[in-house]
C-alpha cells in the first residue's frame, strides 16, 4: 500500500454518506492513502447536525459529502454545509455525473466534485491535497486583505488628524498677525504634526512592503 506523505497534519475527516458500501470504499481509500486519519461518519443531515451541535465533538479538517442524503440533498445541502464550515474544505462524492450541478457546487465554494465510480486512492489523494492547498491560499489572501484594510483605515483616519492640525496652523499663520513668540509656538506645533504624519506614512510603507515581500517569498 502506498502511503502519501504530503499532508503532515492528522487528517480528521467527516464523511456524510448514507450508503454503507460507498462508505466502506471511501474509508478503505482514506486508510490506504493516509498514514494518520480519523474518520467520522454521518448517514443523514440530522446526524450531521447532532454531531456539530455536540460541544465535545472532535475537530474536523475535511468533509466528504454525498449529494443525496435521505433528509436533504442537492444545492440546499451544499449551502447548509458550506455556511457552517467556512474554514473547512468540502469535497463532493456523488454517484451522478451532472455538469450543471458540479458547476453550481463549485460556485458555492465546494473544493472539488468527484464521481464515485471514477474515484481511486490516487484521485482522492490529489483532490484532498488540492483542497488543503486552496484553503491555505484563501486564508493567506484573507489575512493580506485584513492588513490592507488596516492600512486603508490608517490612511483615512490616523493620517487625517496631524494633517488637519497642519492645515489649521497654516491657516492661523496666514490670517492672524502673530507675535514672534506665538509664531515660534505654531511653527513648533507644525513640526510636531509633520513628524507624526511622516511616522504614519513610514509605517504604511513598511506594512505594504511586508505584504509584497510575503507574496514574493510564496
Amino acid at each position: 500500500m502506498k502511503k502519501y506523505q504530503e499532508i503532515k497534519r492528522t487528517l480528521s475527516v467527516l464523511v456524510l454518506e448514507d450508503n454503507d458500501g460507498d462508505f466502506v470504499l471511501i474509508e478503505d481509500y482514506l486508510i490506504e492513502t493516509f498514514r494518520t486519519v480519523q474518520i467520522k461518519r454521518c448517514k443523514t443531515f440530522s446526524d450531521y447536525k447532532e454531531f456539530t451541535d455536540n460541544p465535545t465533538k472532535d475537530n474536523i479538517n475535511l468533509i466528504l459529502l454525498d449529494l443525496h442524503l435521505p433528509d436533504l440533498s442537492g444545492l440546499e445541502l451544499i449551502q447548509k454545509i458550506i455556511a457552517e464550515n467556512v474554514q473547512v474544505p468540502v469535497i463532493i462524492l456523488t454517484g451522478y455525473t451532472d455538469l450543471y450541478l458540479a458547476k453550481d457546487s463549485l460556485k458555492l465554494g465546494i473544493d472539488d466534485f468527484l464521481v464515485k465510480d471514477e474515484v481511486t486512492p490516487s484521485i482522492l489523494h490529489k483532490s484532498i491535497e488540492f483542497a488543503f492547498s486552496r484553503s491555505q491560499y484563501v486564508m493567506h489572501i484573507e489575512a493580506q486583505n485584513e492588513k490592507l484594510r488596516k492600512i486603508a483605515w490608517t490612511q483615512s483616519h490616523v493620517v487625517r488628524a496631524p494633517l488637519a492640525r497642519i492645515l489649521g496652523i497654516i491657516n492661523l499663520i496666514e490670517t492672524e498677525k502673530e507675535k514672534l513668540d506665538d509664531l515660534m509656538f505654531w511653527l513648533k506645533q507644525l513640526r510636531i504634526s509633520s513628524n507624526e504624519m511622516d511616522a504614519v506614512v513610514k509605517k504604511i510603507t513598511e506594512e505594504a512592503q511586508e505584504i509584497q515581500l510575503n507574496n514574493n517569498v510564496e
